[in-house]
């Protein structure tokens, strides 16, 4: 019983010394040249504790002290190591998805924004016979879908507003076409976290969407989409299945997406 305590105990001090490690690196990411001093105050460490990481972090390369001087830069192993990373969003989403589609079972889309159009780049089929269609590639319009909400929350206001400016068509009697009334819509939507469309771009069809962290440089959304009357019995449990979809990704890969 003495050894399994032991041995705990020295997972939770090894699990505690990696995120200092983590943090001391963040805090010289953002402030390139901070003294130790410095880091000790934007990470509330010790600075005999910083000190310490910083000659650890150093000897392996993932720090770098500027000769004759007191500054803290990033090392040169983090490029190389950064450089061996190649994310792509469907290949390290797709175990993700495919588990939620498992508990949901109607049809998901995982989008990207590129220069105003909204796109599936992955897709899984409603296994239900009355169902949403949509297939990879399909350009979803940003003002009338979930996803493309999404992705205007994404977007400073003036570009969303300049983007959505150029032109709103109106696809059922629900679409909105004024460009002020959606976004004041987008940013109701963005402080919780999911964006709705209630028959906006196909009649009996709605969907929940939310934002994702950004993979390789992408914008990312993922949404559930299903006729409406099923839409109306699962709304609650599509609006939790899709915050869950998004904590697991964060607590699977933190901030490094």
């Amino acid at each position: 019983m003495d050894a399994e305590k032991g041995a705990e105990k020295l997972r939770a001090s090894d699990g505690q010394s990696i995120s200092r490690a983590v943090a001391v690196l963040r805090a010289v990411a953002e402030r390139p040249g901070a003294s130790l001093g410095e880091i000790a105050k934007a990470t509330g460490l010790a600075r005999s504790t910083v000190q310490r990481l910083v000659n650890a972090l150093s000897s392996e390369g993932l720090l770098a002290r500027s000769f004759g001087q007191q500054g803290c830069h990033l090392g040169m192993e983090l490029a190389r190591l950064g450089a061996q990373v190649n994310l792509d969003a469907r290949s390290l989403l797709a175990p993700f998805m495919a588990e939620l589609h498992d508990q949901i079972g109607d049809n998901i889309d995982l989008t990207t924004y590129d220069h105003g159009r909204v796109i599936v780049i992955e897709q899984i089929a409603s296994n239900e016979g009355i169902r949403v269609i949509s297939y990879v590639g399909r350009a979803h319009p940003l003002h009338a879908t979930a996803n493309g909400k999404a992705h205007l929350g994404q977007l400073p206001r003036s570009e969303a507003l300049a983007i959505l400016g150029q032109g709103m068509e109106r696809f059922t009697e629900r679409t909105i076409t004024d460009p002020k009334e959606l976004m004041a819509q987008v940013e109701a939507f963005r402080e919780l976290g999911l964006y709705i469309d209630r028959e906006e771009f196909g009649i009996d069809a709605c969907a929940i969407a939310t934002t994702l962290p950004e993979i390789g440089g992408r914008k990312l959304a993922i949404s559930i989409a299903m006729p409406s009357s099923r839409f109306l019995r699962r709304e609650e449990d599509i609006k939790a299945a899709l915050l869950a979809f998004r904590r697991k990704l964060q607590d699977a890969f933190g901030r490094a997406l």
